[in-house]
């Protein structure tokens, strides 16, 4: 009896664990077509802009800019003596500055990471706390 409780036990946590992976994904998945929905904005050109405007405050003066491929032209327009290039890894939008080996990233796809990093743990510290 104490074994079918044991096996009941794991079994259950495993379908929360699944649940909970299944919402988790479906709020992302919804964050990343609001996302794809603001990059057709003129605010998205102004958050490139102001992206621009923190890098050089962080870094001096930039040699290169990385963004996805359809920022390649939009990025082009805001900056001089730039090299701006596409990089494969961005897809949500948003850009990487450098400068003498030195980068900051303001790209969508780190910041979701972050957040989706973080509603994790405090999920995983959640299901720790009703054991």
């Amino acid at each position: 009896v104490g074994r079918e409780i044991s096996v009941k036990n794991v079994e259950s946590r495993k379908t929360v664990a699944s649940e909970r992976d299944h919402y988790t994904d479906s709020i992302f998945g919804e964050v990343k077509k609001k996302l794809n929905a603001y990059k057709k904005t003129e605010s998205y050109v102004q958050y490139l802009k102001q992206s621009i405007a923190s890098a050089k405050e962080t870094l001096g003066e930039l040699t290169q800019i990385y963004v996805a491929r359809p920022d390649v032209d939009i990025v082009r327009n805001l900056v001089d003596d730039v090299s701006v290039r596409q990089d494969l890894r961005i897809i949500l939008g948003g850009l990487i500055a450098e400068s003498d080996g030195l980068t900051v990233d303001y790209t969508f796809d780190k910041k979701l990471r972050q957040e989706r990093d973080k509603f994790e743990m405090m999920l995983a510290a959640m299901s720790n706390d009703q054991k």
